[in-house]
């Protein structure tokens, strides 16, 4: 298992779709989560990180292949998040970040603005 003490940070891509939402790692080919309302996308993608993590070997550098490398541009329904993971793995104690480009504070203001129009957390999509 990685070492306990640090965090690792993974990139995940989240899309809003006619169904719920679905979540990508963009550094780990064919790892998805997908649900009806964006708080159970993120608890599913907790856990198939957790899953996926827990199967690699004892190695940190078969783990850093994985993590964090760049972030790509928002998109109509589409954001990006940066998950940061504890060394132990546990999807209890992981967490998601909402990137927002840095700029001036009105255009701040609008991503966030277009950040809370695609992010429900209790409601189903309703398009």
């Amino acid at each position: 298992m990685a070492q306990t003490g640090r965090r690792y940070f993974f990139v995940a891509k989240n899309t809003k779709t006619k169904s719920g939402y679905t979540i990508e790692f963009l550094n780990i080919p064919q790892l998805y989560a997908s649900g009806v309302t964006y708080i159970e996308a993120v608890y599913y993608s907790y856990r198939v990180l957790a899953d996926f993590l827990n199967q690699l070997p004892d190695d940190e550098a078969a783990l850093a292949a994985y993590t964090l490398s760049s972030i790509p541009d928002n998109k109509d329904d589409t954001f990006y998040t940066i998950i940061s993971v504890p060394g132990d793995f546990d999807p209890h104690k992981m967490q998601t970040t909402f990137t927002i480009a840095q700029s001036l504070p009105e255009d701040i203001r609008n991503q966030a603005d277009k950040l809370s129009h695609l992010v429900d957390y209790d409601n189903p999509i309703a398009l």
